[in-house]
């Protein structure tokens, strides 16, 4: 079992959303005409791939994880789209799948082999094309923000907060050079129940890695958002992010 086979239904809804805004202010800082093609490296539940379909004519999604598939392909459908979603590791897509003119990848980069990724994204990267490495997170802005992720970090040992900025070093020495953030907040109503599903999305407190532990670490970890949380849901606010590469 992967350890996001347990998380794949609910990971689209509890994870930190990309908002419409942040698709259409990325499309437009790019200058998208809507003829390009987008590959979605470790593309899970869809999430950008989807987000990106209006501004794009190609999409190809790709992940190693089968339950991730089948709730891309359900988003898919349910969107009324229909895109080729391929079982396997970023790191193989080979030249037959044709050249992109953006690549992009979403909490999905620190599982990547770095050299082989390297490789693939020079045979799938067509000429003046652009890699998108993409993240959402819960702003510091939120009161119980750090509660979060103290329960969180206690029970996975760190690896979390580890994988967060790999992209800063991920393209050192290589002929790839950042080129623009783009960074959209958001507001969203969000409760207790909601934040807790949100943490068994995540890698390291997944409801597989957890084991029996995890009834556990649900009730620490509402035991300390309750103080932040009346009956009602809060405002909280996401920041989406895009940080970009091109070939110098």
């Amino acid at each position: 079992m992967g350890r996001f086979e347990t998380t794949a239904a609910t990971y689209a809804a509890r994870r930190e959303p990309y908002p419409a805004a942040f698709f259409a202010t990325t499309a437009a800082r790019l200058g998208l005409t809507g003829r390009e093609a987008l590959i979605d490296l470790g593309t899970g539940p869809g999430v950008l791939a989807l987000g990106f379909a209006p501004y794009v004519a190609r999409i190809v999604g790709v992940d190693p994880e089968p339950a991730m598939i089948a709730e891309a392909k359900r988003a898919a459908a349910e969107a009324g789209l229909t895109f080729p979603i391929v079982l396997g590791r970023a790191e193989e897509v080979g030249a037959e799948s044709g050249s992109f003119d953006l690549v992009t990848i979403g909490r999905a980069l620190h599982w990547m082999e770095r050299e082989p990724m390297l490789a693939a994204l020079d045979r799938m990267l067509a000429t003046g094309g652009r890699i998108l490495i993409c993240g959402a997170r819960m702003s510091e802005a939120n009161p119980w923000r750090q509660a979060f992720e103290r329960v969180t970090r206690a029970w996975s040992g760190g690896g979390e907060s580890r994988h967060r900025r790999i992209h800063e070093h991920f393209f050192d020495g290589t002929r790839y050079a950042p080129v623009a953030a783009i960074e959209v907040a958001c507001r969203q109503p969000i409760d207790v129940k909601a934040l807790v599903q949100r943490a068994l999305t995540r890698s390291t407190t997944s409801p597989a890695v957890l084991g029996e532990r995890a009834e556990a670490f649900k009730a620490e970890l509402r035991t300390a958002l309750a103080p932040y949380f009346g009956d009602a849901a809060q405002q909280e606010i996401v920041e989406a992010r895009a940080w970009v590469f091109a070939a110098a």
